[in-house]
């Protein structure tokens, strides 16, 4: 009798954030023939729960698997570590080195990280989003081009380890939109100047990525337009920011937007969009 197969979450260093993004989801079917596909053929059904402390569990017979929801909208890379964990022993080297990989993914995405229980809520006063949608329609025209469209900004207070997202969606022709982009309310709070603006660039090149070349993640095509506009070229920031502590009250200072451009130009101010 086969033991089943259980990895739990682990909680990141506190200074570790992601820029990420989310995914198009998988039907169960898509998902059981994506796992036979790379040798789980004993695999039959999955289940995919919105749990946050246990990632994947297989059932002592093999047959059933139970995920995070977000692995609906695994890539490649990732649903190979996924069928590397369900056909590797249990406790060798690569299995450990493909639990890794899960963990580093699931990590990034909205339904795993920041935004748990119903839909997301708006945070942020008039003045903030105001100039936030200031701050997104001047990169647009310096670094963008202006080819980017308009899009829906949010400040969340649900984050915890993110700096912020974007959320991928289609139009009813099928052709590729963004439906919203979402950061981290306690970067208005001072201090976080530069990386509010790094992050909220970060975002508009996925946007851009997607967009015109129909990719979702930190691939080449999202790291050159990261390279070309000058914000961070990692999917992962180490960087310290100031954050609320528990009990604190809401975010409500509005950063000056010239402000938030100067404290961005010292690493960033040689870099221009292509035309």
């Amino acid at each position: 009798m086969h033991r089943p197969r259980t990895t739990r979450r682990r909680t990141k260093p506190a200074d570790q954030f992601q820029l990420s993004f989310t995914l198009a989801w998988l039907t169960d079917q898509d998902f059981v023939e994506a796992m036979r596909e790379r040798g789980a053929t004993r695999l039959q059904r999955v289940r995919f729960k919105p749990n946050r402390t246990r990632l994947i569990t297989l059932s002592g017979d093999l047959k059933t698997l139970h995920l995070h929801e977000s692995f609906r909208g695994a890539p490649d890379d990732v649903l190979d570590a996924i069928a590397a964990f369900l056909l590797l022993p249990d406790g060798s080297a690569a299995q450990q080195r493909a639990v890794e990989r899960m963990r580093d993914w699931c990590e990034a995405q909205v339904t795993c990280e920041g935004e748990p229980g119903g839909p997301a809520r708006q945070a942020g006063t008039p003045g903030q989003l105001a100039v936030l949608q200031q701050a997104y329609d001047r990169l647009n025209a310096e670094r963008f081009a202006g080819r980017l469209p308009a899009v829906a900004l949010r400040l969340s207070e649900r984050m915890s380890r993110r700096f912020g997202h974007v959320a991928y969606g289609r139009s009813r022709h099928g052709e590729g939109a963004v439906e919203e982009i979402a950061l981290n309310v306690d970067l208005l709070l001072e201090g976080n100047e530069r990386i509010l603006l790094d992050t909220l660039a970060h975002e508009m090149a996925h946007m851009e990525a997607w967009l015109e070349h129909g990719h979702r993640g930190h691939g080449v095509p999202w790291r050159r337009i990261a390279a070309r506009v000058g914000c961070e070229t990692n999917a992962t920031s180490r960087v310290r920011f100031r954050r609320r502590r528990r009990g604190e009250p809401p975010v409500t200072r509005v950063p000056d937007l010239d402000g938030l451009f100067r404290a961005w130009q010292p690493r960033h101010g040689t870099h221009r969009a292509a035309s």
